[in-house]
């Protein structure tokens, strides 16, 4: 089955080089020229989108921030603004990956690539149906919802799901950066920031435990360790 993804860009001749590029791979587009547009898009049921931040109806933050609210849909931010802070708000409002213009269409074509496996979801076994147990919050594998004890879900994201998930099916184990990269199916570069603000997002969700201490420790020049225990509910 053909993916499809929804390119929302104001600039014609950007439209088409990510059209073009995503068509060799044989990956579909549909295309918004704006925020208004984006919404009408979004009932074609895309896989993934990709954003520019600079639209003429709406900034771009704030379009990702209202999609969060509904959608959990993959988002890379592709854009001019390219520092880090910027790639720690896109991040942090709810992207799940930030690539600067003008940029490699091959590494562009990687990431999409890589988005749309990190959100596939291939029939789930019985033996996969856990809720994993933390703290006073519950990931549940089945419907990918995160909550906490008398609370409603906490949005998390693919990305974030599926880096949470390696924490938990791994507590009190080193993970690396290039493992974490693994997870979210990217390339790992040394100089990548992207995982690091991932784990601080989630940092950010779970707050502290019972003792005060945070959930995820860094390991400096190694990576990062889950130091929480980890319970298997049926």
């Amino acid at each position: 089955m053909r993916q499809t993804a929804l390119i929302v860009e104001d600039d014609p001749g950007t439209r088409h080089l990510l059209g073009s590029t995503l068509a060799s791979a044989g990956i579909d587009s549909i295309f918004a020229e704006d925020g208004r547009t984006m919404w009408r898009r979004l009932e074609e049921q895309p896989d993934v989108i990709i954003l520019d931040l600079s639209l003429p109806d709406i900034e771009g933050f704030e379009l990702l921030r209202q999609l969060r609210q509904t959608s959990d849909i993959p988002v890379l931010i592709h854009a001019t603004r390219s520092d880090d802070i910027e790639r720690i708000v896109g991040i942090e409002t709810g992207a799940d990956d930030f690539l600067a213009k003008p940029c490699n269409m091959r590494e562009l074509l990687a990431r999409i690539r890589g988005l749309l496996r990190r959100c596939q979801r291939p029939p789930l076994k019985r033996s996969d149906l856990r809720r994993l147990v933390f703290g006073d919050w519950t990931l549940d594998t089945g419907t990918r919802q995160l909550t906490r004890t008398d609370s409603p879900p906490t949005p998390l994201g693919v990305s974030g799901y599926a880096l949470l998930t390696a924490f938990l099916e791994h507590p009190f184990e080193p993970l690396s950066r290039e493992q974490l990269s693994r997870v979210l199916h990217r390339e790992y570069m040394p100089y990548d920031r992207i995982i690091d603000v991932h784990v601080s997002q989630i940092r950010r969700i779970l707050g502290q435990q019972a003792d005060g201490s945070g959930f995820i420790k860094t390991l400096r020049s190694q990576g990062y360790v889950f130091i929480a225990p980890v319970e298997t509910a049926g």
